[in-house]
């Protein structure tokens, strides 16, 4: 985990998992260094798909909402076709609104078992979860 920023990125073959540790609030700064994160991790690596895990049902801070789209807008121009969001049910739901980008497929699932088998797809029947 980022000690700073409360948020860690890990490559597991071609599935970038982003995870924010529990009470974890996005600011400015800290969006901005997870963006820049991710932009060195898309340039070195080839990545097909995202799984981002947020560990809270607080609200979103404009500057979390902002570092998604900005994300998602960072992985659609490095090829990224697939972002899996791992959360509790009404957390899922707004991330999945914030990232309703057209030329992306956005699910939702319980698990980051499940979302990193549907981003190489060969996800089990039954493991997604529909918003």
């Amino acid at each position: 985990m980022n000690d700073e920023y409360g948020w860690s990125v890990r490559a597991e073959r071609a599935v970038l998992v982003v995870e924010f540790a529990r009470g974890t609030a996005i600011s400015p700064a800290s969006g901005a260094a997870l963006v820049d994160r991710l932009r060195g991790t898309f340039t070195e690596r080839e990545i097909d798909g995202v799984v981002m895990v947020v560990h809270t049902s607080r609200a979103c801070s404009d500057a979390g909402r902002e570092t998604l789209r900005r994300a998602v807008q960072l992985g659609m121009a490095h090829e990224v076709t697939r972002w899996a969001l791992v959360g509790e049910p009404p957390k899922r739901r707004y991330l999945e609104r914030s990232v309703d980008v057209a030329g992306i497929d956005v699910e939702t699932f319980n698990g980051t078992d499940p979302a990193t088998a549907w981003i190489t797809e060969s996800a089990p029947v039954g493991a997604h979860v529909d918003g």
